[in-house]
């Protein structure tokens, strides 16, 4: 068995691109790192990136870790991928067909794992199946995978067939995400933890935690996105991820060519392009606001919400967290191309107004001090403001400016800057946080149910306590609704109502920007393809 120990599910789209935030080159998810006209180099060398995080448990069923997810994609394989305009395109199925509520895959019969085994369709049935099954508290469930989908494999036919329990317009987008383990890992699960066993285009050979992930080329590699085997000029046969948490050193590791490709922080971005390297960019929701409204935290109180989000000059925050860089939040989803498009922002999130803040709380019962900090049935107003450390400088000297308007109205702010493999001891366990910048990025809105409604730690994945009938009522209707449009116009509502009582505040997003130095890739919606890896001279 796999551990049951729920794993942080917070960031679940955009892999690699969000592993670090650095200001925006390019809105482009998919580009090279050199001129269309870049000579490849030999075959058989070593591409290195950089990362800002360990990524802890590598076991892709268990982990929705942003670092992780992206480490695993190289290594691991879905269903199908998305390309760079939001198609679906084949990857272990060769082709599908659609059904309101069902889909069919035709898988490639040829396909290998990393131990030589083939890969079948009733492996794939099992993935689904471990995900769906609630006893194993997969945090994929009801983010990636539906609940209540069932999966039946014919090795036979090489056809899976994936049935959800209500119409679901975006099923088959969904397992996009989905990365297949192969038979060995499903026998023997704790092995995933520290080794990768797939069909991907690369495989785990050493690992030293904090440091480097080295992983070699999968010399059978023959599907995937391109259909054509992995090989060639430019085609490396070493992969390595570098454990980097200091954005600036990693600029310089960028600028020798130790590093071929990483996210840089805002403040290195200027010599970066003076450089000339080109980039792929995703949007993050960076300073995506969230209150602990479990009994007992200040959260809890809609008017606290209410009157912090009206003390908060967002403007502000977001030039100083960006580095000037930032852009103004349109929805919960920031990952392009969108499902659903629209703006669930504007017109939900009150102006900056640290009056009608002061008038807000003085009508809750929150009364000042002498010390000029509020108090109501002997309790103070003070909260612990967690956010990331991938921001860098820039996002923790937002977060003490944003201290600084939420203690002109009377609240006592403690900003702290928190790892990545430490949110889910936080935001799961401990609970010790009141509210927060934690970046929830999806490509999807029914990723993110699990995290804003529903039940709660240790039962569940809300983890900030979260209870909007609206939202709840909305998403509920979109999940069993086929029709894309239809779907849509719901998880609008839903969103806006989550945004409009202060459940949750996206008040910027940043363009995170992965810079290329010798090497050419295809990153669509922020994924690497390991198998459009290539260097150059």
């Amino acid at each position: 068995m796999r551990t049951t120990r729920p794993l942080i599910a917070l960031i679940t789209g955009g892999a690699l691109a969000l592993t670090a935030c650095g200001g925006p080159s390019t809105t482009t998810t998919s580009t090279s790192g050199a001129p269309a006209t870049a000579e490849p180099a030999p075959s058989g060398g070593t591409v290195t990136m950089a990362v800002t995080d360990d990524p802890g448990n590598l076991d892709p069923s268990m982990t929705v870790l942003s670092v992780t997810r992206g480490i695993d994609r190289v290594a691991y394989d879905s269903l199908v991928r998305l390309n760079p305009k939001g198609e679906v395109v084949p990857n272990l199925a060769t082709k599908w067909t659609v059904e309101p509520t069902k889909v069919t895959f035709t898988l490639n019969p040829d396909v290998k794992c990393s131990d030589g085994t083939s890969f079948t369709a009733k492996d794939a049935a099992d993935n689904l199946a471990f995900v769906s099954n609630p006893a194993n508290k997969s945090p994929l469930l009801g983010v990636v995978v539906p609940v209540g989908l069932t999966s039946v494999g014919d090795d036979t036919a090489h056809t899976l067939t994936v049935t959800a329990a209500e119409p679901n317009a975006f099923l088959l987008r969904s397992l996009t995400s989905m990365l297949m383990v192969c038979r060995a890992g499903l026998d023997d699960p704790k092995k995933l933890a520290t080794a990768t066993i797939g069909t991907g285009p690369w495989v785990l050979k050493t690992a030293a935690a904090n440091d480097s992930y080295t992983f070699t080329r999968n010399t059978n590699y023959t599907w995937g996105p391109s259909q054509k085997k992995y090989e060639g000029a430019g085609v490396p046969n070493t992969l390595v991820f570098r454990i980097i948490p200091n954005l600036t050193t990693t600029a310089n590791l960028l600028l020798s060519g130790e590093i071929n490709i990483a996210a840089v922080g805002s403040g290195d971005e200027a010599r970066i392009k003076a450089a000339g390297l080109k980039s792929y960019a995703v949007a993050a929701p960076l300073g995506e606001t969230f209150f602990n409204q479990a009994p007992g935290h200040p959260g809890a109180d809609p008017e606290v919400r209410k009157a912090l989000i009206a003390a908060s000059d967002i403007p502000a925050l977001m030039k100083v967290g960006t580095g000037d860089s930032g852009q103004v939040s349109k929805g919960l989803v920031t990952i392009e191309p969108k499902a659903c498009p629209g703006d669930t922002v504007k017109g939900n999130v009150p102006a900056f107004d640290a009056t009608e803040a002061n008038r807000i709380l003085d009508a809750a019962g929150w009364v000042k001090g002498a010390d000029g900090i509020r108090a109501k049935g002997g309790k103070t107003l003070t909260l612990k403001f967690i956010f990331a450390q991938r921001g860098g400088n820039e996002l923790s000297a937002a977060a003490e400016l944003l201290a600084q308007q939420w203690k002109a109205v009377g609240a006592d702010v403690k900003p702290g800057v928190i790892e990545s493999t430490k949110l889910n001891e936080v935001l799961f366990a401990s609970g010790d946080w009141d509210a927060g910048w934690i970046p929830v990025t999806v490509s999807l809105p029914t990723q993110l149910p699990g995290f804003l409604s529903g039940p709660t730690p240790p039962n569940g994945t809300n983890f900030a306590f979260m209870n909007d009938a609206t939202y709840a009522a909305k998403s509920a209707e979109a999940l069993k609704t086929g029709d894309e449009a239809a779907a849509c116009a719901l998880w609008n509502d839903a969103e806006a109502s989550l945004i409009k009582n202060q459940n949750i505040v996206p008040m910027f997003d940043i363009l995170a920007s992965v810079y290329l130095n010798k090497v050419t890739l295809d990153a669509p919606t922020g994924d690497i393809d390991g198998s459009s890896i290539l260097a150059t001279k």
